[in-house]
């Protein structure tokens, strides 16, 4: 009991908050970091759906439409 009053008395003395806050836990589950290692299938998956969203739009509204059967309207 004796080391935890020391760090409370540590923690008030450097102007620290002397809890936690509901706030700051849930904070920091939110934003916490996380790493993600994918196979090469899914890099690759990755990258042409990457590719597609940034490609240039000029090129994706001007492409050439080929008609592959006769087609009325």
């Amino acid at each position: 009991m004796e080391n935890l009053e020391n760090v409370q008395e540590n923690v008030v003395e450097q102007g620290l908050p002397a809890q936690i806050s509901i706030w700051t836990k849930v904070k920091n589950f939110l934003f916490q970091d996380l790493t993600v290692t994918l196979t090469p299938k899914q890099e690759k998956v990755f990258q042409e759906v990457h590719d597609f969203w940034h490609q240039d739009v000029h090129d994706f509204l001007f492409q050439e439409i080929k008609i592959v059967d006769n087609i009325t309207l």
